[in-house]
Formats: structure tokens, sequence, C-alpha cells
């Protein structure tokens, strides 16, 4: 099972090996306090892990991929299943997403415990 894709910016196609984040944490001086107060930032970058024909893997933005080809077949050839038929949402089938405070993580509104940081969540209503 492979999954080919198209770098946008050089053109090239390669295999799609797997997703996820990188994460970064950067520390310069603060504005008052110099080195005793720095200012810290830390995020994650969406990334995917792609191979090339020689066996080379590279990290490249996912935002920065398309992907043209599932198990041999073009991406084309799902297009029909991928059609989003009209049809009405039950209201009850609905689940509501937050975003922790802390994390940024997507959480389930009923939540009272973050599942990335474990940050204890509070209800406002």
């Amino acid at each position: 099972m492979a999954t080919v894709v198209l770098h946008k910016p050089s053109g090239k196609r390669y295999i799609l090996l797997g997703t996820g984040f990188g994460a970064y944490k950067a520390s310069r001086p603060g504005f008052l306090g110099g080195d005793l107060f720095p200012h810290e930032e830390q995020d994650e970058i969406p990334v995917a892990s792609v191979s090339d024909e020689f066996g080379n893997i590279q990290w490249v933005y996912t935002d920065e991929l398309i992907v043209v080809e599932v198990d041999g077949k073009s991406i084309g050839d799902y297009a029909e299943k991928l059609i989003v038929h009209k049809k009405p949402i039950k209201q009850e089938n609905i689940i509501e997403y937050e975003t922790c405070p802390a994390c940024n993580s997507r959480i389930h509104s009923e939540q009272m415990e973050c599942p990335s940081c474990g940050l204890t969540l509070i209800d406002e209503n």
C-alpha cells in the first residue's frame, strides 16, 4: 500500500511514509530583565515524512503536498467516494470541540481534563 504525493514547490513526487508534528522551542532575552526573564516560544509544525526514489527520507511541510496516487490508482478514481451527499444531520450526532487554552489541543467540549497536557477545565456555564 503506497501513497504518492507531489511536492508543490519542487514538482517532485515522493512516497508518503507518515505524518506528524515537528516541535520547536525558542528563547530570547526578555524586554525587561534580559536573561533573567527570557521570552519563550514553542509550537508544533505539521510535517510529513516522504521518501524519494533512492530511499532518502525527508521531512516536508504538509501544506506543500498533494496526494496524486493511492495504491496505484489516481486520486481522481476515488472522486465519487469523496463527493459529499447532502443528508440532514441529526443534532444529537454533532460533537462540539474546543481548544485547550494551555496546549491548543482539540478536545471534546464535555471533557473535564485535557488528554494532551492534563489541564483541568472548568465549565463556564
